[in-house]
């Protein structure tokens, strides 16, 4: 008798903080994912291959770096190169049907394009994001996109007639330092979207034929839009504190500074404050801020539980889970909110739950592993031949991990090895006139919440050494090839050779 490849169910969130999920003493519950965790492999300390979405999803579909295809920012660099194996086309290969249902966010988004009173035209987008081998999409490619571009969802939305108040809210007229309330019932919420189109996408598939399904929710990721209903859901008198120490900012040395004060760019968060200083944001805001995020992670959850459900009904012991995220979320602490250039561990490290077929019994994994490794992980799972070239491995419960890691985006780059991070610009960015260079260093052993900087300590000396020669060694971490010194970041298109060049990549 012939035995049935497995169905594999990967489930992604957007900007989900580890704590949300591996912390007990959270304000909120969540039922789906906890009974998940005690059905899978929970790997306790995952770092992101990238900060921002764009690369990190990247990562998720080929188990390269950004550094290794190009793909290192939202905005610009390289859309996913077609011609990679990737999740789609491997599992293809190996006799898998597929589909995606949410979020993509594959090639770079055109943020200058975007007119807060109206919604545009996407179907390049979408022409493209087909062309990558997925059987079927559902698309709905970032709760931000569904308000400024036609996506699947907001083409919904637009025939229900609330695309309008949706926008309204949250775009036209959105006012800094407030976070207003979602004006429409909770089931016609993106997130809801996402999970109503997986639910009805599993009533055609069947026991018989192994399908690949990608769930990519894009929350909780801001706009911080979750409905109401689910806030009473969260008890803010539980909440655990914001990781902060009172002058952590006068330290001049550190390059989020310039998004506490309000000097330059920095973690989205910026964009929301009065005075674009994260600063002026006092206690109710974190609260209701935070109340918001949970509460969006609870809506999720609820999602997961029937998605999870009905797959179990079609496939039974025959499956398998994946759920991760593909970047974390400052929610506060160190008085910051968003990702983007921050490299603190609040961003880089995520959750990654591995069920496998069959599974009864939770397995806390305690060795550093990468988002890179989701890829090959699928790719075992589905009995597929692995690309001869990856930088991340398959894992089990003898997983040796990796001792170093690298995480890049757009012109910044963490190395850690053991417990000691550095954090450094990419050699191109530093050709801005008027550019400050940063380069931090933490001892994750003595300073696990990232405060004293000590890139600069004699005693560092010789770790600091080695961590930029690491750095130095691997190719293209460190430089982004520009075809002048005066160049300057732009959205590219999707599928042009337009926009920063990547040359010689491997």
């Amino acid at each position: 008798m012939t035995v049935q490849k497995p169905s594999i169910l990967l489930i992604t969130t957007d900007e989900q903080h580890r704590d949300t999920v591996y912390r007990e003493d959270m304000p909120y519950c969540l039922p789906a994912i906890r009974s998940l965790m005690d059905r899978s492999e929970v790997y306790e300390e995952t770092y992101s291959a990238s900060p921002v979405c764009l690369p990190a999803r990247c990562t998720f579909m080929t188990g390269l770096a950004p550094h290794r295809t190009g793909c290192i920012s939202n905005n610009f660099g390289a859309t996913l190169p077609q011609q990679l194996p990737n999740l789609f086309t491997c599992l293809k290969q190996a006799g898998y049907t597929s589909s995606m249902h949410g979020k993509c966010h594959f090639a770079p988004c055109p943020y200058p394009a975007v007119r807060p009173y109206l919604t545009q035209g996407y179907e390049t987008f979408l022409t493209y994001y087909r062309s990558l081998g997925m059987d079927h999409l559902d698309l709905q490619d970032d709760k931000n996109i569904t308000m400024w571009y036609y996506d699947d969802c907001s083409i919904d939305m637009e025939k229900q007639g609330i695309l309008a108040p949706y926008r309204e809210a949250f775009v036209t007229r959105r006012t800094v330092g407030e976070l207003p309330d979602y004006p429409l019932p909770a089931d016609t919420h993106p997130d809801s979207w996402t999970g109503r189109k997986a639910l009805e996408y599993l009533e055609q598939c069947s026991a018989d034929q192994p399908h690949f399904m990608w769930v990519s929710f894009s929350g909780p990721h801001y706009p911080m839009d979750v409905p109401s209903e689910y806030m009473d859901r969260v008890n803010m008198d539980r909440d655990i504190p914001r990781e902060y120490r009172d002058g952590e900012w006068d330290d001049e040395s550190k390059h989020n500074r310039m998004g506490y004060f309000g000097t330059g760019p920095c973690t989205e968060g910026s964009g929301n404050a009065p005075d674009g200083a994260q600063k002026n944001f006092d206690e109710c805001y974190w609260r209701r801020w935070r109340q918001k995020y949970y509460a969006n992670i609870v809506q999720i959850d609820d999602w997961i539980g029937r998605i999870v459900d009905k797959a179990r009904a079609i496939w039974g012991d025959n499956l398998a889970i994946v759920f991760t995220s593909d970047h974390g979320d400052m929610m506060g602490n160190h008085s910051l909110w968003g990702k983007n250039s921050a490299l603190y561990d609040d961003v880089l490290r995520v959750p990654l739950l591995v069920s496998r077929p069959g599974q009864k019994c939770g397995v806390r994994i305690k060795q550093r592993v990468s988002s890179c490794d989701v890829f090959p992980t699928i790719l075992e799972l589905g009995g597929c031949r692995l690309p001869e070239r990856l930088d991340g491995i398959p894992l089990s419960t003898e997983t040796v991990g990796h001792r170093v890691i690298f995480s890049s985006c757009e012109g910044r780059v963490a190395v850690l090895d053991g417990m000691m991070k550095l954090c450094l610009n990419a050699v191109g960015f530093e050709y801005r006139e008027g550019a400050r260079i940063y380069r931090e260093l933490y001892d994750l052993s003595r300073d696990p919440h990232e405060y004293i900087n000590v890139y600069d300590d004699p005693g560092y000396r010789e770790i600091r050494e080695h961590l930029e020669c690491l750095a130095q060694n691997e190719p293209y971490l460190l430089r982004t090839v520009f075809r002048s010194e005066t160049d300057r970041p732009y959205w590219f298109n999707a599928g042009t050779g337009s926009g920063y060049e990547f040359q010689n990549l491997p």
